[in-house]
């Protein structure tokens, strides 16, 4: 149990004080392994950023009915709004960053098909992916107590990505010696951050001056060489702590879910 309770995630739930027959693994999950009982709470979200609370109302073996309460806000997420741009990565390590992207309260995650990435996705395992990565999300967020799920694009390439970056502070992470310390940045709480994060070969050139071209700018985690997802991880955590700055700590959870706005495929170059 996360220290927010025994917390689940269903697709769609009833009006409050209505009857809720869990799914199927969740209700295995309750009477197995958390061996809950009537009367015992749970709380109940669909990724909207509002928590349900449920009391369990009946158990018959493992078909469970819950009597849902008041939607209440979810806890909020960390300022500034972040879309995590991540390269894909070996299967393990991409979704590591998912879980923990998930779990610091990133609201968008682009998997980027950069020249230099050691994996691809064919077009026909796409659905499958995608599946599991929000399979991934859900749980990271049924633990750390978030009430919403980060949008998970399907994998996307540079040409895809370059309409949308005008929409946000972009900020290309890169070892170069043209790239500015992340931590001397000024970054504003309500404004959305981009983060473009290469893959484990790095950024070729003509992708660094691609996405520069496009509005990105060049910043530093520092002299060290990190790997792609300890590179991920830390530019999250630092953009946290620079929006910090100026007092806004955190946003109301159910403002994350707005979406930007897709590419359409008119846009490609």
């Amino acid at each position: 149990m996360s220290r927010h309770g025994h917390r689940f995630y269903v697709a769609e739930l009833p009006p409050p004080g209505a009857t809720l027959a869990l799914p199927r693994e969740t209700a295995r999950q309750v009477a197995r392994v958390l061996r809950l009982r009537p009367g015992d709470a749970v709380t109940l979200f669909t990724g909207d950023g509002f928590d349900v609370p449920a009391t369990i109302e009946s158990m018959q073996g493992e078909s469970i009915t819950v009597r849902l309460g008041q939607p209440v806000p979810g806890r909020p997420l960390p300022c500034p709004p972040i879309a995590l741009a991540q390269s894909l990565l070996k299967h393990d390590h991409f979704e590591l960053v998912i879980q923990k992207a998930t779990e610091l309260g990133v609201q968008r995650i682009v998997p980027l098909l950069a020249q230099r990435c050691v994996v691809a996705v064919k077009p026909e395992a796409v659905s499958g992916r995608l599946d599991r990565w929000r399979r991934i999300a859900i749980e990271a967020a049924e633990q750390c107590g978030r009430a919403s799920l980060p949008v998970i694009e399907p994998p996307r390439r540079l040409e895809e990505i370059e309409a949308t970056i005008g929409s946000y502070r972009a900020i290309l992470l890169w070892e170069g010696a043209e790239a500015q310390p992340l931590a001397a940045l000024e970054l504003e709480p309500e404004r959305p951050v981009m983060l473009l994060v290469g893959p484990e070969g790095g950024w070729t050139p003509g992708e660094v001056e691609r996405l520069r071209a496009a509005g990105a700018e060049l910043a530093s985690l520092g002299p060290l060489v990190l790997r792609s997802e300890t590179a991920a991880l830390a530019a999250i955590a630092q953009a946290q702590a620079l929006a910090t700055r100026h007092g806004a700590v955190a946003v109301p959870a159910a403002e994350e879910r707005r979406p930007a706005r897709p590419v359409s495929s008119g846009e490609r170059r």
